[in-house]
């Protein structure tokens, strides 16, 4: 029989819709001839209060008042909030969901954003309690208690911080956690050859002699980036420094001002784009947020580091990871970051002891054995491929 696997994701950030690409695409390449993948938004059309406040609020509050959401975090922690909010998803979300494994046939769910556990393990008991529920838990190091509040599912974790955690804090049963590697994309499985370093830099019409230093928050883009391009233009420096702004067109549009205003020329300003392996890979130092995703990317394709901000809770953990390893430094005045960054790029020394560092962290793709797992849990051994 064909499984009918059902990712579940929400808009919330890349951290949660790539790692289910990823997955779904690994599944229908691996074993297309058995499983067959569904991507499902978590959130209908219908559901427009629960978009705009979840996905919405997300972005707003992370990029123009973190106080707001660290608060939100913070209290959404509590027992009570777990259940009013799961009231409030719940509405039309378990509905929504029940359709979609109804429509789609689905024998397994995989669940990937900690908002839609609970509206899941729901819908699931609507249509048929025998459906497997896997929840991978995308922070690897700082989780939500969100997370761990549903137990009657399988849990994949990237860390052996978190597996303890599960068992020792939240009371999850040791046989029902599983600790994997992070997942990654294809692009970020290793760093590009030099040839390829070189290919890339043509494509993106970077000289071969070019130091580059690269901006980038993830989707959203970085806060505060306006202020870093502000004082590497008024330091009048010489590298080539790439701006990626994601889908922050207000971010992108100031900070093509200044770059106009400055009348600079090694200086480039993008939206979203869809070749950040190139940039990384060709960058000599890069500065970014904590956002999980981004940071395991930049340090499996071997780079350093400098972290201008993280949200604190949520993404804490992916900024001490490299800071306490060596593989990047974490700085809040502009001034500081520009000069470690430049130093980075500039200094053999400086670079060579951060790129080492970065190698003895071992980042490794886990796409592969997670993708097996999803495949294979609950299959008897003898449907399971090789």
């Amino acid at each position: 029989m064909t499984q009918r696997i059902a990712f579940l994701y929400l808009n919330t950030g890349g951290g949660h819709i790539a790692p289910a690409r990823a997955l779904a695409r690994a599944i229908d390449e691996r074993y297309g001839g058995t499983s067959q993948s569904f991507l499902v938004n978590g959130f209908s059309e219908r559901m427009r209060a629960c978009r705009f406040f979840i996905e919405n609020g997300y972005s707003i509050t992370a990029n123009f008042f973190e106080p707001g959401y660290v608060l939100f975090y913070q209290l959404t922690g509590t027992r009570l909030a777990v259940r009013f909010g799961n009231y409030f998803i719940s509405l039309n979300g378990v509905r929504h969901l029940a359709e979609s494994f109804k429509k789609h046939g689905i024998t397994k769910v995989v669940c990937l954003h900690e908002v839609l556990i609970m509206p899941a393990r729901a819908a699931i008991d609507r249509v048929n309690p025998a459906i497997p529920l896997i929840t991978l838990v995308t922070d690897p190091f700082t989780a939500h208690p969100v997370w761990f509040h549903e137990k009657r599912m399988e849990l994949v974790v990237f860390s052996e911080k978190l597996r303890r955690e599960a068992i020792e804090r939240y009371g999850y049963d040791p046989a029902r956690v599983h600790a994997f590697p992070f997942i990654l994309s294809r692009a970020y499985e290793r760093p590009y050859a030099p040839e390829e370093v070189a290919a890339a830099r043509a494509r993106r019409g970077i000289g071969p002699d070019e130091k580059v230093i690269l901006i980038a928050g993830g989707g959203e883009g970085l806060k505060s980036a306006d202020r870093i391009v502000a004082e590497f233009l008024r330091r009048r420096r010489t590298e080539t420094l790439v701006v990626v702004c994601g889908r922050n067109r207000i971010l992108r549009r100031l900070i093509s001002l200044l770059v106009e205003r400055a009348g600079a020329r090694n200086v480039r300003v993008l939206g979203f784009v869809d070749y950040m392996s190139d940039l990384i890979n060709m960058a000599d130092c890069v500065i970014t947020k904590g956002g999980a995703s981004t940071v395991m990317e930049i340090l499996a394709l071997g780079k350093p580091i400098v972290f201008s901000t993280y949200i604190r809770g949520q993404e804490l953990g992916n900024m001490l990871f490299a800071v306490t390893n060596g593989a990047g430094w974490y700085l809040k005045r502009p001034r500081e970051i520009v000069e470690r960054a430049v130093l980075v790029a500039n200094d053999p020394e400086v670079s060579r002891a951060a790129r080492d560092a970065v190698a003895r962290l071992g980042i490794r793709n886990g796409l592969d054995e997670v993708a097996r797992f999803a495949h294979d849990f609950g299959l008897p051994a003898d449907e399971r491929l090789p």
